[in-house]
């Protein structure tokens, strides 16, 4: 993961308010743009490109992002990139090789014990391919909610649906996240 991004850094040698507000958001939401765009099926090889693509999109549109609310807007930009992301791998022949390795940053401390990371990865493993098989407008609500943890609000605001609408994707997903983890075999 990276936090280079073409921002221009200087101009007239001061920052500007608004290239310190960009880098700002950057360094404060980048890895939540980065853990968002590979659990919403973006390859590890086009998370960091898609993350750029996010940043890139807010700087155009820095006027439009209220003080506050910049992670939830990211994360709006963040779906339509992965969207996208997701439509181009389906037109490929390529089949990324990358593993599901979804978030090596959200485990936190590295395990103590070998075991603990093999079953982390397992575990993460499956997530990732329970998340693959679910529809895209269940595993964006769910990832929003559950993992990225906006509110109701929040999603439906970013996902354009009403609250309600979040309420019975994020539960339809459980179910599918639930049914998913019962099931044996592997991922």
């Amino acid at each position: 993961m990276s936090l280079e991004l073409a921002i221009p850094v200087m101009i007239s040698g001061r920052e500007t308010e608004r290239t310190t507000r960009l880098r700002s958001m950057v360094e404060d939401h980048f890895e939540t743009v980065w853990r968002a765009l590979r659990r919403l099926g973006v390859p590890e090889a086009g998370a960091d490109d898609g993350a750029q693509q996010v940043f890139l999109v807010a700087s155009r549109r820095l006027e439009e992002i209220t003080t506050g609310g910049e992670r939830s807007y990211l994360l709006g930009i963040a779906l339509r990139v992965a969207s996208e992301a997701r439509r181009a791998l389906s037109r490929r022949r390529e089949v990324p090789i990358d593993g599901q390795d979804l978030d090596s940053t959200s485990a936190g401390a590295p395990p103590h014990r070998p075991d603990d990371a093999l079953e982390q990865k397992q575990a993460l493993a499956r997530l990732a391919a329970i998340l693959d098989r679910m529809p895209d407008e269940l595993r964006e609500a769910f990832v929003l909610f559950e993992l990225e943890e906006l509110s109701a609000p929040e999603v439906a605001s970013v996902l354009d649906v009403p609250v309600g609408t979040v309420a019975s994707r994020v539960r339809r997903a459980r179910e599918q996240l639930r049914k998913g983890l019962t099931e044996r075999g592997p991922p």
